[in-house]
This record gives C-alpha cells, structure tokens and sequence, in this order.
C-alpha cells in the first residue's frame, strides 16, 4: 500500500535536511553517549559494547529524526543534543584529569 501524499514532505531541501540529520546527528550523540560512557567505565569495554549497541543506537535516531514535523525541529533537537553532551563530556574529561 502506498504512502499518503499528504504526509510526504515535497521539498527535496527538506528531505535533504532530514536525512543529513538522522545521519550526522545521530552518529555524533550515538558517539557522543559512549565517550562519556568510556569516561566512567572501562575503555574495551566500551568498545566492545559500541560495535553492538553503536548502531542500534545510530539507526533508532535515525528513524526519529523523521518524527518531527518540520526538519528544522530535528536537527535543532540532535545538534542541541549534541552541544550537551559534548559539553558533559568536555567537562567529564577535565574533572577526571584534575583528579589524576
């Protein structure tokens, strides 16, 4: 059965956007998740746990990244995402070192 026109999204820009999204966005908070997981845990361990549940993760954000229902509300939210948690981890990192 085909999909309803009318919840398809004509503009190729807007497409372009979304997948750009759940593509880039999604790997760098899929990333970003187990970098601060290897803050506080094992580093082969979390390597082991990455090459499993890493894509999992990057392939369920990917398909979230469709929810919204403007494009810019996605990238929005996976690069908001992203700027905490890259700041969790600046600062995960710089209180660890200082503790060392």
């Amino acid at each position: 059965m085909p999909a309803n026109s009318k919840y398809l999204t004509s503009s190729p820009v807007q497409r372009a956007i979304r997948l750009l999204t759940g593509f880039v966005g999604g790997y760098l908070v899929t990333t970003l998740l187990h970098l601060i997981a290897a803050a506080y845990i094992s580093k082969s361990v979390i390597l082991i746990t990455f090459t499993f549940s890493g894509f999992i993760i990057w392939a369920v954000l990917f398909i979230v990244a469709y929810i919204p229902k403007k494009a810019w509300q996605a990238s929005l939210t996976y690069f908001g995402v992203t700027g905490v948690l890259a700041l969790i981890l600046f600062f995960t990192n710089t209180y660890n070192s200082v503790l060392s």
